[in-house]
């Protein structure tokens, strides 16, 4: 018995003893990395089942204390979590996969960011991770044929050109259509209603009216992500600003790949697709012979298009590095671009530097964070402008109109010249027009966590932007010859001020219920200034714009003004059950832009979501995901002048009084006085659908939006005899009507060869509602002067209810009659043409195929995006095509083949209406990672060499189908959008 007792009792001691040994906790150390082998900062570590946990420092590593045979939990958004059992080890390092599920992908919103799988509105993104290697000058270029419903119209290929965004289809008139956007966190105001002070010059000046694009000074190497919000339910949050959608810029600022250094480099090539089929030197001479033509023939063969455009060289250089400590992060990056233009003279350099930092302390709880943007845009640009009269000249329309039996230069090397209007096109490189432009963009953020799931946080911003712009025509050249040349100097300034706080309440409140709930109040100041001097006559054309009080002061104005707003603002976010999803949002605007009456509007939205895919009824489907969405909202529209709903007086120059010997200039009013100004307000209807299919292997959404704005603000011309030719008033209403569709799948995924690719999809319908309010009728609006000798600045557009904006307007081309003279459509039969809708600038749809494929280490990926359905005037076409009297004018080769005749009078009608439908495949890009895995002081090299804009498939005759001049889908004399080859490489240390 004794010995059982023994044995027993030995049995007891040795479990309690190797219980105590399995369960005593010991220090456990790694580093957490990528697939690349690049340390993970930031990554939980925790020991499943307990509160107990860590996360990994800027380097990668991490030590928790944990017991023998328990379990490690380590996630980290992005990537997949991975458990590991602790045995006898002290060390484990890990490596994590990325984790392409787009429900974990995480989306920015206004105030905050969510999940994909919950998001209630209609919102697109797109990571750096998808962004081309080589990439352009001005990040909204990377959105280009990504997202369905976003159409993005560069104007020219002028380097550093601006372009137009339209979400959703154009919803005002005379008020800006672009979005709202907000980059780290700061709205900035760049609207149309900013770019037209930028303008320097005026009437038929040949110098560019082409503002810089502010978004060229926003290094794309710079950002992290782009998230656009679509619907009224997604932008209701920016209330007043956010009727034409909401762009939301997100710099890198987390360095989640630890202590690195990467450099990026390309250099490119570019070049003029194809030149306009103008005559060539032999068959002018035969065509000027033919018909008894006078004819000034030098004995030379000059191809006038290649003389002033070239092969421009393209170089950039990146330079970004991340670093810090488990509390504290800091990621920089240092730019360079330098891109020359294909048009001689023209080109950009650009110089940009970021710093963002971000700081954690008591125990994690408050959080600090700092980014700084500095940008500087040194711009020349040519002679180029598409609003000029019928005699007037530029670097491109010379290059057209010059005969090409004249020579370049005479024997004495100086520039030949004909006719006392016509400018030697070469001699358009001694005009000078240079720019300066800078950006500084900060702000700093901090939050603090007061309690468990209840945080307050603030926002201070600041934005400065200045240009200053400086033009010369010097007396030696024709176009300044009779003026004893010309210069001026425009400075501009646009400064914005941001205060927000906000409190935010995020809880679980059990396994089925979660709520957050966002209340915040926001301050912002815009401030503008502008100065203008010009002078001619100058004593010398040596001083050119650096001593202008030489020359005879023409003009000499400035102005200054600024406008507010003030916002109480909220959201209400509820899941039930993971699965039903609600969203609510409110805020209410204040504006010093109307008056007492109107200061304050009020924009609501609501929205609702059901993930199917999480029902029990679908556990059993192939189907991984499958959300409904449904959303309405309301949201406004600001962006017109400041100061509109009070009388405003300015000084008139060319009234001029004399009192006791003294000239007085005259004060007279600018616009009448409107208390009743308000906002215009949208409304939006969103009905949308998420699903996914094979484990996510194919995902998609489909969206239809109905979107109505009223009370439009419009500028109209006021009943003749008044003192103010316009006044503003909110008159009318507009309709958007369409269907998105975007679609991605992974075709291919294999260890050796993966495919992946994405299709997406948009109409819209546009439609004039209303010109009309209770004090205002108008039947129609008539826009869009012509430019050159076609139509003598007739109007070629049309706002009219039952049509769509940007609809063309004017005589519908019936052909010749027998004496060649153009003949048009009479459609009552009476008094001769009439006029009529003859066409439409917006596409029917517009659509976007990308695929990218990986063998091993190589990478192929190619954008194709393109347009159906739109009609483009092409007015340089117009005005080439009638065959002139004059010396020494070329037409293009189809003028000889039109049967028109010599005394036809340019017209403007739907004879130079072309289809404007393009594919167009944008880039294409063959890259190869090197394996540097024996090769310590590096973590990544890769080359590669992209081609953009390679070809465009079109019907279209002039240079490229995508342009906007004065008007969209109007063409004249635009600079042509360019060709590029570039090799590049990326190394990260």
């Amino acid at each position: 018995m004794k010995n059982k007792v023994t044995l027993l009792m030995s049995i007891i001691l040795c479990t309690l003893m190797y219980t105590s040994s399995y369960a005593q906790e010991k220090n456990v150390t790694g580093i957490v990395t990528d697939l690349s082998n690049l340390p993970l900062p930031g990554v939980n570590v925790i020991v499943k089942g307990t509160q107990n946990g860590a996360s990994t420092d800027f380097e990668g590593n991490y030590s928790i204390s944990v017991a023998t045979g328990e379990t490690l939990v380590f996630s980290y958004l992005g990537f997949k979590t991975i458990e590991k059992v602790v045995g006898n080890q002290n060390s484990y390092n890990i490596s994590m996969e990325e984790d392409n599920s787009e429900l974990d992908e995480v989306v920015v919103v206004g105030y905050g960011s969510v999940k994909r799988k919950d998001v209630t509105g209609a919102v697109a993104s797109i990571k750096s991770e998808s962004f081309i290697d080589a990439l352009p000058v001005s990040p909204e270029q990377l959105l280009q044929g990504k997202i369905a419903g976003v159409n993005i119209v560069q104007s020219s290929g002028q380097p550093g050109a601006s372009s137009t965004i339209r979400i959703r289809g154009t919803s005002s008139i005379s008020a800006g259509n672009d979005p709202l956007y907000v980059i780290d966190g700061v709205p900035l105001q760049f609207g149309s209603a900013n770019n037209q002070v930028r303008t320097v010059t005026s009437g038929s000046s040949p110098l560019s009216e082409e503002a810089i694009n502010p978004l060229s000074l926003i290094n794309p190497a710079d950002i992290e992500s782009i998230d656009v919000l679509k619907d009224a339910s997604a932008t209701a949050i920016y209330g007043s600003r956010g009727a034409n959608g909401v762009i939301v810029i997100t710099t890198k600022n987390k360095g989640k790949y630890g202590d690195f250094l990467t450099y990026d480099s390309y250099l490119g090539v570019s070049s003029v697709p194809e030149l306009l089929p103008f005559l060539s030197a032999d068959e002018y001479r035969d065509y000027a012979n033919s018909n008894g033509l006078p004819l000034s023939d030098q004995g030379v063969n000059t191809n006038w298009q290649k003389e002033v455009f070239r092969t421009a060289i393209t170089q950039n250089h990146n330079i970004s590095f991340a670093g810090g400590s488990s509390t504290t992060n800091v990621t920089g990056s240092l730019g360079y671009n330098n891109q020359e233009g294909t048009i001689l003279n023209s080109q950009l350099k650009k110089y940009t530097g970021r710093l963002n930092a971000n700081h954690s302390a008591i125990d994690d709880r408050l959080k600090i964070g700092i980014n700084l943007t500095y940008a500087s845009i040194d711009d020349q640009r040519a002679a180029v402008n598409s609003n000029i009269a019928d005699e007037g000249g530029n670097i491109l329309k010379d290059a057209l109109r010059w005969a090409p039996t004249l020579p370049v230069r005479n024997p004495d090397g100086s520039y030949y010249q004909i006719g006392a209007l016509r400018v030697n096109p070469v001699s358009w490189v001694d005009v000078s027009d240079e720019s300066d432009t800078s950006l500084l963009l900060g702000n700093l953020n901090t939050s603090f966590e007061i309690i468990d799931g209840l945080k307050l946080s603030s926002n201070i911003g600041h934005s400065s932007e200045n240009v200053s712009r400086f033009t010369n025509i010097p007396s030696t050249h024709p176009a300044g010859e009779g003026q004893g040349g010309t210069a001026s100097i425009s400075k501009y300034k646009n400064s914005n001020v941001l205060a927000e706080t906000n409190l935010t309440y995020d809880k679980q409140i059990n396994d089925d219920n979660h709520i957050t709930i966002l209340a915040g109040y926001s301050y912002q100041r815009f401030e503008t200034e502008n100065t203008f001097t010009s002078a001619n006559q100058f004593v010398a054309d040596a001083t050119q714009w650096n001593l202008i009080q030489s020359g005879t002061i023409q003009s000499n104005t400035s102005f200054k003004d600024a406008n507010r707003l003030s916002s109480y603002y909220g959201r209400l976010n509820y899941k039930l059950k993971d699965r039903y999803l609600v969203t609510f949002t409110l805020r209410r605007d204040g504006s010093s832009r109307f008056g007492a009456n109107n200061k304050w509007g009020t924009f609501p939205s609501g929205a609702v979501a059901w993930n199917i895919a999480d029902e029990d009824f679908m556990a059993d489907s192939k189907i991984s995901n499958l959300k409904l969405r449904v959303g309405y909202g309301v949201t406004g529209n600001q962006e017109i002048p400041n100061n509109l709903y009070r009388e405003q007086l300015s000084i008139a120059g060319s009234a001029i009084y004399v009192f006791g010997g003294q000239a007085i200039p005259s004060v007279l009013p600018t616009n009448f006085q409107n208390q009743d100004l308000k906002w215009e307000e949208t409304s939006q209807l969103n009905f949308g659908v998420d699903f996914g299919l094979f484990n996510q292997r194919v995902t998609g959404s489909v969206d239809y939006y109905l979107k109505k704005t009223k009370d439009l603000l419009l500028q109209f011309s006021t009943a003749a005899p008044s003192v103010v030719p316009t006044q503003w008033a909110n008159v009318g209403e507009v309709e958007n009507k369409g269907i998105e569709i975007n679609l991605n799948a992974d075709v291919i995924d294999n260890e050796n060869f993966k495919w992946s690719t994405n299709l997406n999809f948009a109409t819209n319908k546009n439609e004039v509602i209303s010109l009309s309010n209770a004090n205002f009728q108008r039947d129609e609006i008539r826009t869009s002067s012509g430019s050159g000798v076609v139509g003598n600045n007739a109007n070629t557009q049309i706002i009219k209810p039952g049509l769509p904006l940007n609809t063309f307007y004017g005589w519908q081309f019936t052909g010749y009659d027998a004496d060649g003279l153009e003949t048009y459509l009479d459609v009552d039969g009476t008094d001769g043409a009439d006029e009529v809708a003859i066409g439409d600038a917006n596409p029917d749809w517009t659509f976007g195929f990308n695929n990218t494929f990986n063998y091993k280490k190589l990478e192929v990926s190619m954008n194709f995006r393109g347009v159906v359905g739109n009609d483009i005037y092409n007015n340089t076409a117009a005005e080439f095509s009638y065959i002139s009297q004059a010396p020494g004018v070329n037409v293009l080769k189809s003028a000889l083949n039109t049967g028109a005749s010599r005394t036809q009078t340019a017209q403007y009608s739907s004879q130079w209406l072309e289809d404007g439908s393009y594919l167009r495949l944008d880039n294409l890009t063959v890259g190869y990672n090197f394996d540097v895995d024996k090769v310590n002081f590096i973590k990544k090299a890769k080359v590669y060499v992209t081609g953009t804009n390679l070809f465009v498939i079109t019907g279209y005759s002039g240079y490229d189908p995508e342009v906007r001049t004065r008007s969209i889908g109007v063409d004249y004399l635009v600079y042509p959008r360019p060709r590029t080859f570039q090799i590049g490489t990326s190394i990260t240390f």
